[in-house]
Order: structure tokens, then sequence, then C-alpha cells
């Protein structure tokens, strides 16, 4: 063996223990070893380099290639998590069946990031959710309009034709903060219950009992803890992409990044066992929505995953990706079922009017 290639063999083994770490990120709890949960973020990166390699080794004709393969076999299951090469095989019908839509709205546009006026952002959203028409529907930040005459509830009820709803602000005794999750139904919601967090104050889970004919089904609607990137994170990714940057400030805004995805990872944590733990005591299947600002190689999506199927995985195609402003690939928001229901559609809505795309699935229901 030549020193080049075996050097070659030493970067290439780096890697594959690197995509096994990130294998594992889905067992260990980051509140134990959060460093794991980085690997989990990075896995179509540490993926890519090792079909890298297996290409590179097939062109040189060396059995070095099977390293590789053989890594990428054994969590292959994760590969159709972000991208899925055939769509369900169920024939479509939309009698007797359920539709679901998941959306976080980023408030409707309060702040104008998405355009010089949130009322032309809100209006857009409003007419979406009226010409997709879905059952239930889901809204995670969730904003119910700035003043005693402004409900944004009302519109949207009045619009798509939604009898019932339940909203769970933050702080309902504050109204100077009227954000949080949203559900409306075109079905009776026959009971309600708000999970809160220990570790956050902005973060919960809202739970709905659901009358559909004679069975009753629970909604499930969450936002996780989110980064909270700000504007100057933003601007430090954009500029180091673009231009040099000095080693200080190189240092300075990658530990800044790095800091603020540690404790994210670390309240999910308890967040998700929380809720799963709630799923797996539920008398009624589920439906689970949510942003769960994590990817599917991750400790929060397997504690679901053990519980309920991911709608993406039994019927999208295609790509994943439910934000719209960060990197390819980024699916974190989902849309989980009981293992008793069938998923018979799937898609995402390649709308941007937020910084995440809409997603809606389809299920059948007893006859």
């Amino acid at each position: 063996m030549s020193l080049a290639t075996k050097l070659m063999v030493v970067v290439n083994l780096f890697f594959i223990v690197l995509l096994l770490l990130s294998y594992l990120s889905l067992y260990v709890s980051p509140e134990k070893y959060w460093i794991l949960a980085f690997a989990g973020f990075v896995y179509p990166v540490f993926l890519l380099i090792n079909v890298f390699f297996i290409l590179f080794w097939l062109v040189f004709l060396k059995k070095y290639f099977l390293l590789s393969l053989v890594a990428i076999l054994v969590g292959f299951n994760h590969v159709k998590t972000y991208v899925k090469f055939s769509g369900a095989e169920h024939t479509l019908s939309y009698e007797n069946s359920l539709k679901v839509m998941t959306y976080n709205v980023r408030l409707f546009d309060l702040y104008n990031w998405r355009s010089e006026s949130s009322k032309s952002t809100r209006s857009a959203i409003f007419e979406l959710v009226k010409y997709e028409s879905a059952d239930i529907l889901c809204l995670q930040e969730y904003y119910s309009g700035a003043g005693k005459h402004a409900d944004f509830a009302d519109s949207i009820s009045l619009k798509a034709g939604y009898k019932y709803r339940n909203i769970e602000l933050i702080n309902k005794d504050n109204v100077g903060l009227p954000y949080g999750l949203a559900i409306f139904s075109k079905y009776p919601i026959v009971g309600t219950k708000k999970l809160v967090f220990a570790n956050s104050k902005v973060n919960f889970c809202q739970s709905c009992d659901v009358k559909i004919g004679k069975d009753t089904l629970r909604v499930l609607n969450l936002h996780l803890e989110s980064i909270k990137f700000g504007k100057e994170d933003y601007n430090f990714v954009s500029e180091i992409t673009t231009t040099p940057s000095n080693n200080d400030r190189l240092k300075k805004g990658s530990w800044a990044i790095l800091s603020k995805m540690k404790f994210a990872y670390i309240k999910r944590a308890s967040q998700i066992e929380k809720v799963a733990e709630y799923i797996k005591n539920s008398p009624y299947p589920v439906i689970f929505c949510g942003d769960f600002n994590d990817t599917p190689v991750s400790y929060s999506y397997r504690q679901i995953n053990n519980e309920l199927d991911d709608a993406f995985v039994n019927a999208g195609q295609g790509l994943g990706q439910t934000h719209t402003n960060m990197i390819p690939l980024l699916r974190i928001d989902y849309i989980f079922h009981s293992k008793s229901m069938k998923c018979i559609e799937y898609k995402t809505i390649e709308k941007d009017y937020s910084d995440h795309f809409p997603v809606f699935a389809r299920f059948t229901l007893p006859d």
C-alpha cells in the first residue's frame, strides 16, 4: 500500500467514525452527551462524503469501497427520512379520508421578515389555508392579533370553514404576548390539554381530542425549543461563505452559534421525553404535528418515532426539506401518526410566506 493510499484510508476511516457517531445521536440524550447531537445534525454531510469514498475507491478498483458501503448500509433507514425515491403505492381517494396540515406561520410575518407588508403575507397565508382546506390544521408560532378588535382565528375559521378551534397562548393573561399554538378542526373538539415544559416559557405542546363519527382521535401540536439564531448569526454565516474572516472573528462567531445549538439540544431532550410519555399513555389513536427544530437523525425524532410512524417516510416523495432559509435537506417539521392509521398522501407545499414550508398528510378513515 502506497503512502497516498494509506493516507486516504485513514481519512476514509475518520469520516466513517463520524457517520457512526451520527447514528449514535439518536440513542443518547443530549443532556448526557450533547456533542453527539451535532454529529446527527451533520449526518447528510458525512453520508455524502462516504458516498464520495465509495466512488473514489471504485474508480481505482480498490476493495476499500466496502468500508464506507458497510457503514452506510448499517444506517440506510436514515436515508429515507431525508429523501424518498418513490411515493406511496396507495390508490389515492379523497372519499372517507382525513387531511391534516401543519405550518409554522412565523407570527404571520408580524415584523415584516418576508415582505414590506405583514398584511399581504398574512392574507396570502389565509388564502393558502382556504385553498388547501385541511380537515385539521395545526399552526406553530401563531399570532392572534395585536388589538382587542383583531382575532386572526376568526379570519381563518371564516375563510376555511372551521367550526372548532383551540388556541393556546404562551401567556393568556399577558395581552402583549398573544403568541402560541393553534388547532383548527372541521370535526368537534371534545377535550383539550396544554403540556407545559419546565425549562421553557415559550415552548409547549397542545393536545386536542377530536370526535370523528364514532371514533376519537388525539391531535398534538408541538413547538420544541428553537436555536434562537439572531440577525448577527445569519450575517456571520453569510459573510464567512463569501469573504475571508480573521481567526478571532471566526472563533467568536462559531462559538456563539455552537453555544446556542448546544443549549437548544439539551432543552429539547426533556421536552420531547415528556411528550413521548404523554403519547404512550394516549387512549386514542394519535396524529402528531409540529416544528421540532430538529432533524430526523436526532434524539428528539427517535423518541417519537418509537411510538408513531413518520408520514413522510410512509407516503412522501423526493426531498423532505421544510425550512426555507437554511441548508438543503433540512427537515424539521413533521406529521406523525399511530401505526394503526394508514397514510395515503404526503406533500410539502413550497410557498415561502414563512421561514417554514407547510406540509400536509392524508389518512384513510374507518368505514
